[in-house]
């Protein structure tokens, strides 16, 4: 609700990406970008017990675009979901590479990889 109320909605596609950072921010969260560029610094959040919203394109997770929990990592390194689309992606493993390879290329708000702390 708090995303519509405060414009956050684009229509007929979903959410601006600026609704992670202001929502975040709004909550009283810190948030903290990281670029494609950056995997090491998505992979230290969640050893360190962070979440990472990212932003994901056609792919396994969407056939347009879909933002994705990053809940943590497990000690092989595959990376731990939480899918809003479904519960089958949310209870398994994902090669960090997979993320990586369909994140959002041209995400806008500082994305495809927020930090949330």
């Amino acid at each position: 609700m708090w995303a519509y109320e405060n414009g956050y909605l684009a229509e007929g596609t979903g959410s601006y990406h600026s609704l992670i950072p202001d929502g975040a921010k709004h909550f009283g969260l810190q948030v903290t970008v990281a670029s494609l560029n950056e995997p090491q610094k998505v992979l230290d959040a969640l050893s360190g017990g962070k979440l990472v919203i990212a932003i994901m394109s056609k792919g396994h997770f969407t056939s347009s675009g879909h933002f994705l929990v990053l809940r943590g990592v497990t000690a092989e390194g595959d990376i731990l979901v939480a899918d809003s689309a479904s519960r089958k992606r949310s209870r398994q493993t994902w090669d960090f590479s997979i993320i990586l390879n369909e994140a959002r290329k041209n995400a806008a708000a500082g994305g495809p990889f927020w930090i949330i702390s």
